[in-house]
């Protein structure tokens, strides 16, 4: 029997289990002690709706649940989904961009100028890491240079003081009042240990009578010989070798020969030979008539210099470096008033023979950031490959008009948000389950590029966001490559 107080209690408790509020209804019921009624039998259900079309008019209930189910049906929801082909807009290159397609050296691709970093999006640009190990020549009886603790020592604060000046790259001296952009270097170096080798630091000594010392001059001249590298070299094309290779004593006792700070570059076996340390480590430089130290830090500006051949670059003072923003000049080591060209005209730029070597101009951040991403450079094998493993931390974020003219390796998502446009004309990486996402009201051009993954592992796909005119938009120019994906273009 239903009591006339709970009537109105029931009506309402029968509309949430009618819409399926089942817990609505429940919680309804429990709170004022009442009898459930999902427990009545279907003949007193009948009864308690009976009352219900008693108490209202018929045309209020149909009003009543039809505008429930319109509200719960028919309002605009945000769909969320991997893009499929049908979705791709596909547009027709314009003039400029068939030129720029078909014209060799000009492609974007190739061009150091879009490596440069982007001032006002610096995130969009990767931090790379040079892998480095380091070999101690020494003769035959393991004399001559570095002991193990103390070379261990020096190699870290040699890197250290090295990456310091990567870090705080300054302007450029030349030309006499330039207003070259002063831009991060972005890359730093590392020490690498060889995972073959149990409890290997990335430091080796090697006691050798015929390699142990450098000879720049006569008969038994070796600065160029790559000999070092072939016998010696660890983990060749994935580590950069550093050899640290003395001067000869016979050399140092010559009044006539300066032992000074030297080195030379191997490019394409991607190593260096360095002179020089171990002399200025252990002969202090008298200064005010108190011992100057010349540590590590004193050979930054030429360890720069030499690995600054192997990732690229060029002398800047004499020949064509292929960067206008580094001009010829008369190469004065410092600042020397009796000379006219060296009171003003001193540079401080890493490729030059000066002082400092403390300045990277944007072409020559270019041209190493360039090598960096092209896949069979030999620079690319000397990275640790950041981009292989997701990190929520580099994902980037889209949110106005954006071309994307060179390659880059992404380590974390990429998002294109409301109102955000990004072009890619190259090579995009994305990490392992790394995704592309393209929010409602954004759109994302593919002209010509390609999208993989570059560590023989798969990336997520392109998630589009939205629905109908207001979806994220894709658009397909010049035949884009979409490969490596979990969720592959379908339909």
């Amino acid at each position: 029997m239903i009591y006339t107080y709970y009537r109105h209690f029931y009506i309402l408790h029968l509309l949430f289990y009618i819409l399926h509020f089942k817990k609505a209804s429940t919680i309804f019921t429990t709170n004022l002690n009442m009898p459930k009624i999902h427990s009545f039998s279907p003949k007193c259900k009948f009864t308690v709706l009976f009352h219900i079309l008693k108490v209202f008019q018929m045309r209020y209930i149909i009003f009543l649940i039809a505008l429930i189910f319109i509200s719960l049906t028919c309002s605009p929801r945000s769909v969320r989904h991997f893009l499929t082909l049908n979705e791709v807009e596909q547009a027709s290159p314009n003039a400029a961009q068939l030129k720029t397609a078909t014209s060799g050296s000009q492609n974007s691709c190739a061009n150091q100028l879009n490596y440069v970093p982007d001032a006002n999006h610096l995130d969009h640009s990767t931090l790379r890491l040079v892998r480095l190990n380091f070999h101690i020549m020494r003769n035959g009886k393991g004399k001559g240079s570095f002991k193990k603790a103390e070379a261990v020592q020096y190699v870290k604060d040699w890197i250290r003081e090295a990456n310091k000046h990567l870090s705080k790259n300054s302007e450029m001296n030349l030309p006499v009042g330039n207003n070259t952009p002063l831009l991060p270097t972005n890359y730093r170096y590392v020490l690498a240990a060889d995972p073959s080798i149990p409890g290997d630091e990335g430091v080796y000594f090697h006691n050798d009578d015929e390699l142990c010392y450098f000879v720049k001059t006569g008969k038994n001249k070796n600065n160029y010989v790559k000999t070092h590298f072939t016998k010696y070299g660890v983990q060749k094309g994935k580590v950069l070798n550093v050899f640290m290779v003395p001067h000869h004593p016979d050399s140092i006792a010559s009044k006539t020969y300066k032992p000074t700070k030297t080195g030379i570059a191997f490019v394409r076996e991607g190593a260096i030979k360095v002179a020089g340390n171990y002399h200025h480590y252990t002969t202090p430089k008298m200064k005010n008539g108190k011992p100057f130290n010349r540590g590590a830090w004193y050979f930054h500006g030429i360890f720069n210099h030499e690995i600054g051949h192997v990732l690229g670059l060029h002398h800047t003072w004499r020949s064509n470096d292929g960067c206008d923003d580094t001009p010829h000049h008369a190469n004065c080591y410092s600042q020397n008033r009796k000379r006219k060209e060296c009171i003003d005209g001193w540079s401080n730029n890493v490729m030059d023979y000066n002082t400092h070597q403390n300045s990277w101009t944007p072409c020559q951040i270019g041209i190493i950031h360039r090598n960096f991403a092209k896949k069979d450079a030999p620079q690319r094998g000397l990275l640790v490959p950041t981009w292989c493993k997701l990190n929520p931390e580099k994902n980037i974020y889209i949110d106005e008009n954006i071309v994307w003219k060179g390659a880059k390796d992404l380590e974390g998502h990429l998002t294109i948000r409301k109102g955000g446009t990004l072009t890619v004309n190259c090579r995009i990486s994305l990490p392992k389950n790394g995704k592309i996402t393209v929010k409602s009201g954004a759109t994302l051009i593919l002209d010509g590029a390609t999208l993989e993954n570059d560590c023989g592992d798969q990336w997520q796909g392109i998630i589009i966001e939205g629905s109908g005119s207001s979806k994220g938009k894709v658009v397909f120019v010049n035949d884009p490559v979409l490969t490596d994906m979990e969720n592959p273009l379908e339909g």
